[in-house]
């Protein structure tokens, strides 16, 4: 009896929690998320900007890249970004980059100097990526490179045709794939199109390599969200779906198979701070998306965890289907005791506190009242993770430190909650430079103070001018006069870039006092055009034949721009506060001069818009009505199983899969003969005797023609019938599985209904034996 009652003391004390100096404002169900990119791959040493301490830290692959993030890639620095709105960027050496708008349909981002290649996947989105020199604005299936020097810039149409607005003239220049133009403070003078022969080999290798990865994705796939369907193949590589009973529903979660004995999720990692809340990086292949979408449940029939992912749903009036998936920092509880630190995954209906509203189920945290937490109602309290919080902004996982003898009655009894990390719980936590850093590493060499100048710069402009979403970048565009090419007669130099980077002693001294050697970003010996074969193998979702590329404007056509409507009635249907509507317009760029008025946006446009996490920080609070957990969000609106015989085509039928042109949509190329006898005259036996003996060879050959092309008919006719044999075994081996998988349910089912009733059964023997010695 003294221990129940000292039992029930401790747990009153637990449900009281701590108290905290903060005031929760749940985010509204109807709130648009907060994009975030991620960092897919680096090769070399990739910096990011600080702002808080106007420092320089060595960021890692599967990081976050989101508004206002500052980067600058070293010598010999390759990085791949990959964005939700369908955005793809890859960076050469010493490039330095900030991405200024991110919105659903338009991505901006800012090329200071370096190499990049842009690649616009969207079906009507739109890229602007500005420059000392001027913007380039590119619509939806095209490509382009951008070399961007110390006092000329150079740009490459690789797939499809961009607009460039010089920045001086205002001046707007169509470059037509497979051309380029150069262009310095004053002037602009068409380039040779030729592309780095290195730096393409490099995005051929990036492209080959993600075309087999999306050839390879299973059915599984539908299961996904669509912005995270190209990142199904590492689920595939390393875990399985599995069909699960879990909160009265069976559903399709996936369960990683490649990992250490006793693995739970957020171990295999550390957390780093990103806008004010604590952001997990993980260490392991597959923590990216499932670290930052979704989220993890314990079933507690099999013993492991799952990652159950987010689900589709619809609202009313938005154009085309909106996904309700939103990126989280990491979706966990927190909890704090003397020494240590510890986290909880959250269930799927429980709440997640932060500064900013990342998705559904976030609680915004302001500096005015109090709020309770029971640490016993976790779901997974028994799952926590518990580390010394000296290890907390330490290393690049938290594995060897994870202290394993902590049982849950320990952390209910002894541990406190709270909503964020801050000063109460770690020590001068404010001012500790390492919890902005992913790893131990140190630098050396930092950017020098002239790099600072342009991110300035770019704020000044970004209040100035506003934000850039796809409508206002078309209608910037069409205020810009046109012209239709550079002019050939005037010769600018390559682009020469000189490297940033120097010694921490050296930043703050006048850059021209460094001497540091200017380079040719694109040399003579390794310049080459651009290969029709390979803009064929890279993602296709423009207009026009893939590898299509440009033609000489005549004289008729100088004035020809991407406007293929009257400019006129463009400003009357922009006027209109609905939509652009047409796919003409929408693949129109921007910007405008300083005098014309910034358009005005309707509540619609406004709703829609995607904001910046510090613009999130700025806004006051507003009472919102609670979200449905996303459980009840899955079982509404189901995730469509695909079919994956279903998607093979047969032979001869056009091909588009994720943008990759397959061998059947090359036209097949006709024979020298077949043409010259369809266009030329035959010859005439009486005025040509002494080529009698030619004209019979070439009758001969006639004669083969059709047998040569009967035997391919015939080929092709058994090739279509091995395939079809092929899809029905590959069809009866599905429904086979499906059998299984199946029985395999219903076996599990049964398992658990026995289990429950031999539970009912102990409970109730349980409940007799107590009644017994109440009784005795």
């Amino acid at each position: 009896m003294k221990y129940s009652l000292q039992h029930v003391g401790f747990m009153l004390l637990a449900t009281l929690g701590m108290l905290f100096i903060c005031t929760p404002v749940m985010a509204a169900e109807d709130d648009e998320e907060i994009l975030v990119g991620r960092i897919a791959h680096i090769e070399g040493k990739l910096l990011r900007y600080i702002e808080e301490y106007k420092d320089w830290v060595v960021t890692v692959k599967d990081s976050p890249f989101g508004l206002d993030d500052v980067l600058y890639s070293g010598d010999d620095t390759k990085a791949e970004f990959i964005m939700p709105n369908k955005t793809w960027l890859r960076v050469g050496e010493n490039t330095q980059m900030q991405l200024i708008d991110l919105y659903a349909e338009a991505t901006t981002v800012d090329v200071a100097s370096g190499l990049a290649r842009l690649f616009n996947k969207s079906d009507d989105g739109v890229i602007k990526v500005t420059t000392p020199f001027g913007y380039v604005v590119a619509p939806a299936g095209t490509i382009f490179d951008l070399y961007v020097g110390d006092e000329s810039l150079e740009v490459i149409a690789v797939r499809g045709n961009v607009n460039f607005v010089h920045e001086k003239t205002r001046a707007r220049y169509e470059v037509w794939a497979g051309s380029s133009l150069i262009a310095n403070d004053t002037e602009t003078a068409q380039g040779n199109g030729m592309v780095d022969s290195e730096w393409d080999d490099w995005n051929g290798e990036r492209e080959a390599l993600w075309t087999k990865r999306l050839q390879d994705q299973s059915t599984y796939v539908d299961l996904l969200p669509e912005p995270l369907r190209d990142q199904s193949y590492i689920l595939e590589e390393n875990g399985q779906w599995e069909r699960v009973y879990y909160e009265g529903a069976y559903r399709d979660m996936w369960r990683p198979t490649r990992i250490d004995p006793g693995w739970r999720p957020f171990t295999a990692g550390r957390w780093t701070v990103y806008y004010g809340d604590n952001c997990w990086i993980p260490d392991e292949p597959f923590g990216y998306v499932t670290h930052h979408y979704g989220s993890w449940v314990y079933v507690e029939s099999f013993r492991n965890w799952f990652w159950m992912p987010p689900a589709a749903r619809f609202f009313a009036g938005a154009p085309g289907i909106s996904i309700s998936f939103a990126w989280f920092p990491g979706r966990v509880g927190w909890l704090h005791s003397g020494p240590s630190i510890g986290w909880v995954p959250l269930a799927p209906d429980e709440v997640y506190y932060g500064y900013r509203h990342w998705g559904p189920r976030t609680v915004i945290i302001k500096n005015t009242t109090v709020v309770n937490i029971n640490i016993g109602h976790y779901r997974y309290i028994d799952e926590a993770i518990i580390i010394d919080r000296d290890h907390f902004y330490r290393g690049s996982r938290y594995t060897p430190n994870v202290q394993r003898n902590v049982n849950t009655d320990v952390i209910i009894n002894t541990y406190r909650p709270t909503t964020v990390i801050n000063n109460t719980i770690i020590n001068n936590v404010n001012i500790d430079k390492r919890r902005y850093t992913n790893n131990d590493i140190e630098v050396s060499r930092k950017p020098h103070a002239t790099v600072i100048e342009r991110i300035h710069d770019n704020e000044r402009r970004k209040k100035e001018f506003g934000h850039g979403d796809r409508e206002r970048i078309e209608k910037d565009l069409i205020r810009v006069n046109a012209k239709a090419e550079p002019s050939p007669k005037i010769e600018l130099h390559k682009p020469r870039l000189s490297t940033k980077l120097v010694d921490t002693n050296d930043i703050a001294k006048p850059f021209n006092s460094l001497s540091q050697e200017k380079k040719v970003i694109k040399p003579k010996d390794r310049e080459r055009p651009i290969s029709t074969e390979r803009v064929q193998r890279l993602d296709n979702k423009g207009e026009g034949k893939p590898g299509q590329r440009g033609r000489p404007i005549d004289a008729k056509e100088k004035g020809r721009t991407l406007i293929t409507k009257d400019p006129k009635q463009l400003m009357e249907q922009n006027a209109i506060k609905a939509p652009v509507q047409g796919k003409e317009s929408r693949r129109l760029p921007e910007d405008r001069t300083p005098q014309d008025e910034p358009p005005k946006a309707d509540n619609k446009s406004l709703k829609q818009q995607l904001k910046s996490p510090r613009e999130k920080q700025s806004q006051g609070p507003e009472i919102h009505k609670q979200p449905q957990d996303q459980g009840q969000m899955q079982e509404q609106i189901p995730v469509p199983r695909g079919d994956k015989e279903s998607r093979r085509p047969n032979r001869g039928e056009t091909v588009q899969t994720h943008g990759i042109i397959t061998p059947e949509d090359k036209p097949r190329l006709k024979s020298p003969r077949e043409s010259s006898n369809k266009e030329g005259k035959r010859p005439n036996r009486k005025d040509d005797q002494p080529g009698q003996q030619e004209n019979s060879q070439i009758v001969n050959e006639q004669k083969l023609l059709p047998q040569q092309q009967q035997k391919k008919d015939e080929q092709r006719q058994q090739q279509q019938e091995v395939q079809q044999r092929k899809q029905k075994d590959e069809q009866r081996q599905q429904q086979e599985e499906l059998q299984q998988r199946k029985q395999k349910d219903e076996q599990r089912q049964q398992q658990e209904e026995l289990q429950q009733r031999k539970q009912k059964d102990e409970q109730r023997q349980q409940q007799e034996v107590q009644q017994r010695k109440q009784k005795d």
